[in-house]
């Protein structure tokens, strides 16, 4: 017998609140997989920054929210929206 019909047979004389949680847990598998994926994805797409690149760039975003070259998020974000049909 194969192991999928081995796990099928097993999975059959199983109560149904073992199969929930046996859903659950893939299901919680799955999601972990999918952000790890993201995470994998985020980081060939962004090189790596340094302290110093992240310093510089907040210095940069506190200079522009002083000059008042910002949004509110709410505005940012229904532009974003609007843009990609959200």
């Amino acid at each position: 017998m194969s192991t999928l019909k081995n796990t099928i047979s097993m999975m059959q004389t199983l109560p149904e609140t073992d199969l929930i949680k046996i859903q659950n847990f893939t299901k919680k598998l799955s999601k972990r997989r999918e952000l790890e994926t993201a995470d994998e994805a985020v980081g060939r797409l962004l090189p790596p920054k340094s302290r110093e690149d992240i310093y510089r760039d907040l210095e940069i975003s506190r200079q522009q929210a002083a000059e008042g070259k910002c949004q509110e998020m709410e505005e940012a974000l229904a532009e974003i929206r609007a843009k990609y049909g959200l």
